[in-house]
């Protein structure tokens, strides 16, 4: 594990609260629950590359519930390659996010939100506005992990309140755009459909980011991710290889 839990999570971390949920068959539906037109609405004027980070900080959010009670590091590589790929996607190593078949009230989940990364990742290069769909089942699935999910809608409005000015164009204009016209090979790079790069310390509502270097705050996370191996992201040599300009894992690179 390169990053530590954020701050907002340590209560959860400690908490170790019991499994009061199903997972028997048709629960993982219930878990994804609906987009209503509000979440459509709200998490639609995130950037596709705040709709990626958004998906990492849920994907923490599960790992930290579950950290006590069944095996999640695969789960937080994961999560790292999917805040690295919110920086630049040609980083993830899309074709490794292949998991093994998993059923109860522990290790269904952790697969479910793994497998929600994997297609937020697919989706995202293509400027689809399913990412933005995904995102909200993985929402609606902290939500019915949690016994007390109070804390976590706090948290989670805030967010998605923060993210839209941060990052622009927002993922339901940038579904409407010619990535082929705009954007330079290989896709999944260009701040003109995609936003602009945001620092995993936006997730933290109680960050204060006027008084923080964005620029610094990515490059510190993308050295602390690149410091260990990890399957579902290139390393440096390799991104190098493929042609990426200037310095892997290093922003601006």
């Amino acid at each position: 594990m390169s990053l530590d839990f954020p701050a907002y999570l340590a209560s959860l971390q400690n908490a170790q609260q019991p499994v009061k949920h199903g997972w028997l068959s048709g629960d993982d539906m219930v878990a994804l629950g609906s987009e209503t037109p509000a979440l459509l609405k709200n998490i639609g004027e995130v950037s596709l590359r705040g709709v990626l980070g958004l998906q990492a900080a849920l994907g923490e959010w599960i790992a930290a519930r579950f950290r006590h009670l069944g095996d999640v590091s695969e789960l937080t590589q994961v999560n790292e390659a999917v805040w690295a790929a919110s920086i630049d996607f040609r980083y993830v190593r899309l074709s490794a996010m292949k998991f093994s078949a998993a059923s109860g009230p522990v290790d269904g989940p952790i697969r479910e939100c793994k497998m929600i990364s994997k297609k937020i990742c697919g989706l995202y290069p293509d400027a689809e506005f399913g990412a933005v769909r995904r995102a909200i089942g993985s929402a609606n699935l902290v939500k019915y992990l949690l016994p007390d999910s109070k804390g976590f809608q706090t948290w989670f409005k805030r967010v998605v309140q923060r993210l839209p000015a941060l990052s622009t164009p927002s993922a339901r204009n940038a579904g409407f755009l010619e990535i082929q016209v705009v954007a330079e090979p290989p896709a999944g790079v260009s701040t003109a459909i995609f936003g602009a790069p945001v620092p995993r310390e936006a997730y933290d509502p109680d960050f204060d980011l006027a008084a923080a270097d964005p620029a610094a705050l990515i490059d510190a996370m993308l050295v602390r991710i690149a410091a260990q191996a990890n399957p579902f992201l290139f390393s440096a040599a390799e991104v190098t290889a493929a042609g990426f300009p200037g310095r892997p894992y290093r922003y601006p690179s």
